[in-house]
């Protein structure tokens, strides 16, 4: 019975102890919108795979000329396309076939690239790529904590209190951003979110 009243007795020090050292807090998140400048790619399989007619007649050479012929049509600088052979080896088709990627910074480029049709030719993945450096996330981070404060002091103002140091900040945020391009996601814009706690006063 002594032990047991020990061991409570103990556990509501370490208690009283942790709520003195752990002030009352106010947790909020910030948000900063930003824009970035990402590099759209492409993929495009050309294969005799994609060829339902006259297999017998046309070869992969032909295909990837008479693509290559319309992409210049289309004003297009055929320079940026890329040889991906491991990637279409590991698609497992029984014909030959190459990958062709394409790279631009110019998203209405990448909308004159997707356009271009051509025999054998069939879409695999577009996506965007973007990197933000070391000084932009500082940059953002601090501006997300500037509306995270505010807001935590319109909050603590609503109930008749003050808000003090910050006592915790969680920046979640990559400094890669790697998307799939999809109908409705070809914003520019993004968000930078963040967490902080200050100290309820």
């Amino acid at each position: 019975m002594k032990k047991s009243f020990l061991l409570l007795l103990s556990f509501c020090f370490i208690n009283t102890i942790l709520a003195q050292e752990t002030p009352n807090s106010i947790n909020v998140n910030g948000a900063f919108e930003y824009e970035i400048e990402p590099t759209y790619t492409s993929s495009m399989i050309v294969s005799l795979n994609n060829v339902y007619y006259d297999t017998q007649t046309v070869s992969l050479e032909e295909l990837i000329k008479t693509y290559k012929d319309k992409l210049g049509q289309a004003g297009l600088d055929v320079s940026k396309l890329k040889n991906d052979p491991l990637s279409y080896a590991l698609m497992g088709y029984e014909k030959d076939g190459v990958i062709l990627t394409f790279t631009t910074d110019s998203l209405e480029e990448m909308q004159n690239f997707l356009q271009v049709r051509a025999l054998g030719v069939s879409r695999s993945e577009t996506s965007m790529k973007a990197t933000l450096t070391d000084s932009q996330m500082a940059d953002y981070a601090q501006r997300a904590y500037e509306n995270a404060k505010q807001k935590a002091e319109a909050i603590a103002k609503k109930i008749g209190r003050s808000i003090g140091k910050a006592v915790y900040i969680s920046d979640g945020n990559n400094q890669e951003i790697n998307e799939s391009l999809y109908y409705g996601n070809t914003l520019k814009k993004r968000t930078y979110f963040l967490h902080a706690s200050f100290e309820l006063l």
